[in-house]
């Protein structure tokens, strides 16, 4: 499972991090304190998404700062 975040900053970045085992039981909020506390993210500047494979390319709809 993999995780993908457009970050908004200096410079707006797409990263994708694969994501531990443990993380599929998570819910929404569960998701958002990880990537908070683990990834070092703001959730104020950033969206993500979830994917079962690695994405080839990411499609990113309704974003505020898109």
């Amino acid at each position: 499972m993999y995780v993908t975040i457009l970050h908004y900053g200096i410079k707006n970045e797409v990263l994708t991090y694969e994501l531990p085992s443990y993380c599929a039981r998570f819910e929404c909020a569960d998701m958002e304190e990880y990537i908070s506390q683990n990834l070092g993210f703001s959730l104020s500047n950033c969206d993500w998404q979830i994917h079962e494979e690695l994405p080839e390319i990411i499609e990113l709809h309704n974003q505020e700062y898109a």
